[in-house]
């Protein structure tokens, strides 16, 4: 005859939950690392937070409005009124009101720097404390969590090819007037580039 074992089916059940528990803190943690690491992972070999090897092509923020006027007479640039560092591009487009009507309205399409930008964004990495992974599920007391370091995204300072491909995503530039206007080809092997221009 079988007997229904409740109490050994309960302890396995908990065991399987706490186990099943641990592997998804285990993958949130793994995912929390790799996902702030990439925001620093070099480009094309460039450290991405070394402001010598992001420089490229300097240009002022005056020089990439007129240009970009230029490209399309449509986009309106502005002050940001939060940090006056920051210049933000605006497209006009007639848009659909609530009676029906068309009415003509400023649309933010990104941000820019307002004085000097590089040509390749500079980010500025900051460290972030995570506990340590191989820690968890440890079955041993510790008296101190062991933590460890990671580069992670503190903020950048916007280039002007990251605002070219930005523009170009949302089609309001092209490629022949970014080549005619900036130069297609950056100063330096870029991955990013490369890559955010083949679609």
């Amino acid at each position: 005859m079988l007997v229904l074992d409740s109490a050994g089916q309960e302890k396995w059940r908990g065991a399987a939950h706490e186990e099943s528990r641990l592997e998804s803190r285990r993958k949130a943690l793994a995912a929390e690392i790799r996902s702030n690491t990439i925001t620093v992972e070099p480009d094309a070999g460039r450290d991405v937070t070394n402001l010598l090897a992001r420089m490229g092509r300097l240009m002022s923020s005056q020089q990439v409005m007129d240009r970009l006027k230029l490209s399309n007479p449509n986009l309106v640039f502005e002050r940001s009124n939060a940090d006056q560092t920051k210049m933000g591009i605006y497209v006009m487009r007639d848009i659909r009101n609530a009676t029906g009507g068309i009415e003509r309205r400023k649309v933010f399409i990104c941000g820019m720097e307002a004085s000097y930008m590089p040509e390749f964004n500079i980010v500025h990495a900051a460290q972030k404390k995570l506990p340590n992974p191989e820690l968890m599920g440890n079955t041993e007391p510790v008296r101190e969590v062991s933590w460890i370091s990671v580069d992670t995204y503190g903020g950048e300072t916007r280039g002007w090819r990251t605002v070219l491909v930005r523009l170009l995503h949302q089609k309001l530039i092209t490629e022949y007037e970014i080549r005619r206007y900036f130069g297609w080809t950056p100063t330096h092997e870029s991955r990013n580039w490369h890559h955010q221009t083949n679609f």
